[in-house]
């Protein structure tokens, strides 16, 4: 059995993430759809498509991560979006072309490059997502007031261990290349 508590903050966290991520790629889509092009695994005439496709399948899986009657569709979705990532950046990885950027958040201008360490991260947050794919085994018990708060300050605690991690990666990337 698994407290509701953490399904619950690991979901909301998950798709803070995700609606986050897809908001910012969105906002700066020229950068991003050159973010995917740079990544060199498509025809040229298939890199907004896929931008577009790939921004709005984070914001439909964090959207449907916050519900708990989709919350495993989400779940998928956020897999589904952390692996393809993931691919692109091992591709790029093991042909040796570091110096691009991820496309993580759509700011070239911060990016520090690929790094085997964004797969670590992206490990991280598929383990973010375990917790909802085994909603079905909460632990049978109503939420409290206190339940309320204590999931919302985990969920924004992971929120700000990612935003640190992410920091701490583009350092490292940045650090490197001097």
């Amino acid at each position: 059995m698994i407290d509701p508590v953490i399904i619950y903050a690991a979901a909301a966290a998950m798709a803070g993430v995700l609606i986050a991520g897809g908001l910012e790629k969105a906002a700066r889509f020229t950068l991003f759809e050159n973010a995917v092009a740079g990544y060199a695994l498509l025809p040229a005439a298939l890199a907004r498509p896929f931008a577009l496709g790939f921004i709005a399948a984070e914001l439909l899986g964090g959207g449907l991560l916050l519900a708990p009657a989709t919350r495993v569709a989400g779940a998928l979705l956020a897999l589904l979006v952390l692996l393809i990532a993931t691919a692109g950046v091992v591709a790029n990885l093991l042909r040796g072309r570091r110096d691009i950027d991820c496309g993580c958040g759509g700011l070239a201008e911060r990016s520090g490059g690929l790094s085997w360490w964004l797969l670590l991260r992206n490990g991280l947050l598929a383990v973010l997502c375990v917790p909802a794919l085994l909603a079905r085994h909460a632990a049978p018990r109503s939420l409290e007031w206190v339940d309320a708060l204590t999931f919302f300050g985990a969920a924004l605690a992971v929120l700000g261990l990612y935003a640190c991690l992410n920091q701490l990666i583009d350092s490292h990337g940045r650090f490197q290349k001097t």
